[in-house]
Formats: C-alpha cells, sequence, structure tokens
C-alpha cells in the first residue's frame, strides 16, 4: 500500500535569532530541493514537504 502524505519539519537556531533560523531554513529547503522534493517554507519556522511516497522497508 502507497501513501502519500507530508512531513513537516521544524527547526531554528540555537542561538535564538531569527536571522540564524531564516539560514538555517534556505540552506534545509535548498538541500530539499536539490534532490527534488517539493517543500513549502512557513514563517513560523516550519518547512513542510510534500507528497511523500512513505514505504514500508523489507526486512531480510
Amino acid at each position: 500500500m502507497v501513501r502519500q502524505t507530508r512531513l513537516m519539519l521544524l527547526f531554528g537556531g540555537l542561538d535564538g535569532s531569527s536571522e540564524t533560523t531564516e539560514a538555517i531554513g534556505h540552506e534545509v529547503v535548498a538541500a530539499l530541493e536539490a534532490v527534488g522534493l517539493t517543500v513549502e517554507c512557513d514563517p513560523d519556522r516550519a518547512i513542510t514537504v510534500t507528497p511523500l511516497d512513505w514505504r514500508r522497508r523489507l526486512v531480510g
């Protein structure tokens, strides 16, 4: 069964500054887009990756 869903990533800098948080967000978005993922960036320090195909890993 293939289920399309979304993944929300929360982020922020350890120093609590908005400049650091913004820089981290830009880096994360660039990295995700570089591998072909579709992302939406939220000003509340959240990045949503959508749609995702979650698949169960086969063990053995």
